[in-house]
């Protein structure tokens, strides 16, 4: 009897408490609402479809690319809302850098494009991310992991395409004022392959970032 009559007021101690906590914590982030700008630096992964020198033959290189130049800055936008401090819902819209990628003059690419060696291909996504948020103790720093499907676009010569992908992420977060907010994180998007003769003409390439958000809460 002793104990069916504590285990309701021990429930009730820790729904209290942590009710408690988590009013405490609203407090510290009291503007949901958010939007801003990205930058920060990204790379696609065309460099995959490269074989390594020792495996390079005339085989290979009709069907594959023989050099990839990709990598650099990256730029976009994004707007989220706090449910509640630790969790948030995300969109974002990201631009990568291009790539360019060379060809063998006797390639498939080349042939089938009037002599061009080279392609220059444009990949930009658009995300929606769910945010799960530990708030770190005596500070407005919050560590963060994200999940979500972004849709890839990689746009060029040979393809036009719209790929949705999983995407994952992981940061911090930090408020310098209540209205303005700071996030420094790395960001992986999956893409897709397929195994044929000219696997540049459908592969979607996977995604890395480092970024850095500098946004404004409402």
């Amino acid at each position: 009897m002793m104990q069916k009559k504590i285990l309701p007021i021990i429930i009730f101690l820790f729904f209290t408490a942590t009710v408690h906590a988590n009013s405490e914590t609203t407090l510290l982030f009291p503007h949901p609402f958010y939007l801003g700008l990205t930058g920060g630096y990204g790379s696609t992964t065309w460099g995959g479809l490269v074989p390594s020198k020792n495996k390079q033959n005339n085989a290979l290189n009709i069907s594959t690319p023989t050099y990839v130049k990709e990598g650099g800055a990256i730029w976009g936008a994004f707007v989220g809302y706090e449910f509640i401090p630790f969790f948030a819902i995300e969109g974002a819209y990201t631009r990568y850098p291009d790539a360019k990628v060379s060809f063998d003059p006797m390639s498939l690419f080349t042939f089938e494009h009037d002599g061009l060696t080279s392609l220059t291909t444009k990949t930009e996504t658009v995300s929606l991310m769910g945010k799960i948020m530990l708030v770190i103790p005596n500070t407005k720093i919050r560590a963060y992991s994200s999940v979500g499907g972004a849709e890839v676009h990689r746009s060029d010569q040979l393809n036009d395409h719209w790929q949705l992908s999983p995407t994952f992420g992981l940061g911090f977060t930090y408020n310098i004022t209540d209205h303005i907010m700071t996030e420094l994180g790395a960001n992986y998007t999956s893409g897709a392959g397929e195994s044929e003769l000219n696997p540049a003409q459908d592969y979607v390439p996977f995604l890395y970032s480092v970024f850095f958000h500098l946004g404004y809460r409402f």
